[in-house]
């Protein structure tokens, strides 16, 4: 881990911090803390989180991950990626823009569509206008 965070379970208190970060990414609100997990510095303030969600299948995703602007490069993605990865084994993930390259340095490799949650796939990618743009890539890291 790092003398700068820690990890521990999101709480309903820090729901506020971690839409606004998600909303700050283009993303949709979160729902709730079930299955987040979230970086905290000194001052146990939200700087990163990560959910976890599981397909038919049981395998988890990731979905999604995000670390406040200022905290990126002092390794909390890489620490929340592995975290999860201790809690659910495999974990599968759609990599947009140039978020591939961090993943594939943490040990993630490219899979078909073909072996994706179609749910995930639909809600997050289908349609979206900005999808070429994108460059949605499905990976996963075993467990």
């Amino acid at each position: 881990m790092s003398d700068l965070f820690t990890i521990r379970d999101a709480r309903q208190d820090d729901m506020g911090l971690i839409d606004l970060y998600a909303l700050a990414e283009g993303m949709d609100h979160i729902p709730g803390p079930d299955r987040v997990r979230v970086a905290v510095n000194e001052d146990d303030e939200v700087i990163a989180f990560c959910r976890l969600q599981d397909d038919m299948n049981g395998i988890a995703y990731v979905n999604p991950i995000v670390t406040y602007a200022p905290w990126r490069g002092y390794g909390v993605g890489r620490a929340l990626i592995e975290d999860a990865h201790a809690i659910a084994g495999e974990l599968r993930l759609i990599a947009r823009g140039t978020s591939a390259g961090f993943y594939r340095k943490l040990g993630f490799v490219d899979m078909p569509w073909s072996m994706t949650d179609q749910a995930a796939a639909s809600e997050d990618c289908d349609g979206c206008p900005y999808r070429a743009e994108c460059g949605p890539s499905p990976m996963r890291l075993l467990g």
